[in-house]
């Protein structure tokens, strides 16, 4: 099923399928007063729905959480919240990342229908929820970079604010450890990220080429973990 359809690209309007939310919790309010036929697809701004960014690691830590206390109905639920997003955001991925984040949405998928078996192992847990967040990292940084060059300075900022995000958690469910200097840059992305929300002048802000620095950062963090950069041909290394 096709959950999300992007149109009117400058205009950032995302036309979502109620399937694909209805474990969220703020679904209720963004269908009162919709029709029955509106009630099939909500068309969200794109400046709300970046605000979900960190939606999985939220439900990540309560996954693993009920997995410890053994309380699967709560892990199940929590999954398929999970599933339910990176879906949304694999369909409107970059064309090689799709694969790789199909690949990683169908690994949640079984870890949702075998968790109260004994195959499931909390080290599964870990290493799938590092593979979504290190696949989301790259997708934001194309958003962020695709913001940009549409002039979308504010979604700009919130996508270098996820990308810093997820591959910090990326990092962090695959227990490694990173470089100082890698998280002062990760640092420095989130401050950049903000400023291109609020500021006026988003132009003294590229000055110092936000989306090209957190792309170098990404290329860092994937040679200390060993993951693959699957957008290593969009991004602006040598600037």
């Amino acid at each position: 099923m096709k959950q999300i359809e992007t149109r009117q690209f400058l205009n950032r309007m995302l036309r979502i399928s109620i399937h694909s939310l209805w474990v969220f919790t703020l679904s209720p309010l963004f269908l009162a007063g919709a029709s029955a036929q509106e009630r099939e697809f909500l068309t969200l701004d794109e400046n709300v729905w970046a605000t979900f960014y960190d939606l999985p690691s939220r439900r990540f830590r309560n996954i693993r959480d009920a997995f410890v206390r053994r309380d699967f109905d709560a892990a199940e639920s929590d999954l398929q919240v999970a599933i339910n997003f990176t879906s949304i955001e694999a369909s409107r991925a970059p064309e090689k990342l799709q694969p790789p984040m199909s690949e990683a949405i169908a690994e949640l998928e079984s870890i949702r229908e075998n968790i109260r078996d004994t195959s499931v192992s909390g080290s599964d847990l870990d290493s799938t929820f590092a593979r979504v967040h290190w696949l989301l990292a790259q997708h934001y940084l194309m958003m962020a970079t695709d913001s940009r060059d549409a002039a979308q300075h504010k979604n700009a900022g919130r996508y270098l604010w996820a990308t810093a995000h997820h591959l910090e958690r990326a990092v962090l469910w695959s227990d490694a450890r990173i470089d100082r200097s890698v998280l002062n840059a990760l640092e420095s992305s989130r401050e950049m990220g903000t400023a291109l929300q609020t500021s006026d002048r988003p132009e003294r802000v590229y000055r110092n080429r936000p989306v090209a620095a957190t792309g170098k950062t990404l290329v860092k963090i994937g040679e200390q973990l060993n993951r693959p950069v699957w957008v290593r041909e969009r991004l602006e290394l040598n600037n």
